[in-house]
């Protein structure tokens, strides 16, 4: 048996799921802080009349990187062998690897060598964040899908706003390092007593095919498919809607401190997504349902962006951070909880959590672009704020194609 049956598990403790959502919340940190922060300003420092440019090559590129390594991850978690299990030597080598270049990067004396650690950096992270995300549906009982995945939600957000306030405060040598510290620190309790049974090779059953090696089939498994569609349009609106919150803040509304307004903002927004994460996720146990969370969430964060697309006040604004939070919340929870109940087949699960995870990837990709040309072609911001409203109300009717969970 690869693993057991999701109905049959017992219930994970309350110090098993806090390992593991601190082993989430050092893995975030890790990518938060660097690519928050840390890397621009060491660009800002270096060259500061092409930082834009360098920027963009180096995350461009290592968004790359991720793409490849991503699905990659899955595949080798999941035909791993190891006496350690499959899911823990990934997690660990992602995490050391991925350390090492956080070190690396801290005492980097110019671009090339900082373009080379970041490429090893998202390269490795992806295997601990695959393989992280696979050990839910490995391990959890589906009673407690919702619950797990709110406390994963909740570190999630943490991890970018402990990354961020590192970058912040600490000189930025400091702050890389501090943050390989944590992670390490972070992850390793969880690591140390995870039991994670060992996979013979007679247990693997065979990949089906060349391309169903690397992608589950859509006409086989059309539940999945539709998350993954659901889950890229809501997210692809979220990130178009944040992208340029600064420069709107500056040139639309004509607030005085730009940056403080961000922070602000962060910190209201951050605050209701832990709050609704972890309600929402033990909510949805209960009740045992998931599709009406996703659903009304995904047109939560339309709401939000409706309320953008008019906002022109301060007040108005903070309102709005409001309901994303909330309703980004909701969405991080119970959507993590569905895709566990819609994954394929447990040989493979860690291979569709990476192809799973490409739907949050491809966004953060592609909101760049998307942002530019809706401002530009769509009547500027209320056009843009609508583009990414509409998104997220496409995802909330599509997710109920979904035929096999409630």
């Amino acid at each position: 048996m690869v693993a057991a049956d999701p109905d049959d598990r017992p219930r994970r403790s309350g110090g098993w799921v806090g390992r593991y959502g601190l082993a989430y919340l050092g893995i975030n940190l890790a990518w938060a802080a660097p690519s928050q922060l840390l890397v621009a300003l060491q660009l800002l420092d270096w060259s500061p009349d092409v930082k834009e440019a360098r920027l963009a090559v180096i995350m461009g590129v290592g968004g790359f990187v991720s793409l490849v390594s991503t699905p990659l991850a899955g595949v080798l978690s999941d035909r791993t062998t190891s006496r350690f299990g499959r899911r823990r030597p990934w997690i660990l080598l992602g995490t050391l690897v991925s350390a090492a270049a956080l070190v690396v990067m801290a005492y980097a004396p110019g671009y090339a060598v900082l373009l080379a650690a970041w490429l090893v950096f998202q390269f490795f992270i992806a295997f601990a964040v695959t393989s992280s995300l696979a050990v839910a549906p490995d391990q959890v009982p589906r009673r407690q899908y919702g619950l797990v995945s709110g406390v994963l939600g909740l570190t999630y957000t943490m991890g970018l706003v402990l990354g961020t306030v590192l970058g912040d405060l600490l000189a930025v040598r400091t702050a890389y390092l501090v943050t390989a510290g944590l992670t390490v620190a972070l992850v390793l309790p969880f690591l140390m007593a995870l039991d994670d049974p060992r996979v013979v090779a007679a247990e693997l059953p065979g990949a089906g095919g060349r391309a169903e090696s690397w992608v589950p089939s859509p006409r086989k498994h059309p539940d999945y498919a539709w998350v993954w569609v659901t889950r890229l349009l809501v997210t692809l609106g979220n990130t178009v809607a944040l992208f340029y919150l600064l420069y709107f803040l500056r040139d639309e509304v004509g607030l005085a401190d730009p940056e403080g307004g961000v922070l602000t903002l962060t910190v209201i927004y951050a605050g209701t997504v832990v709050v609704a994460s972890v309600v929402s996720g033990r909510w949805s146990d209960r009740v045992d349902r998931r599709l009406p969370f996703v659903s009304g969430a995904s047109l939560g964060v339309a709401a939000a962006c409706l309320i953008m697309a008019c906002a022109r006040e301060w007040p108005v604004i903070v309102m709005a951070a409001v309901v994303l939070g909330l309703s980004w919340g909701v969405y991080m929870a119970v959507d993590q909880a569905l895709i566990n109940e819609v994954l394929p087949t447990a040989a493979h699960r860690g291979r569709d959590m990476s192809v799973m995870h490409l739907a949050v990837v491809l966004p953060n990709a592609l909101s760049p672009v998307v942002a530019a040309v809706a401002l530009l072609r769509l009547g500027g911001y209320p056009g843009l704020y609508l583009l990414a409203g509409g998104l997220c109300v496409v995802g909330a009717v599509l997710v109920h194609r979904v035929r096999g969970v409630r």
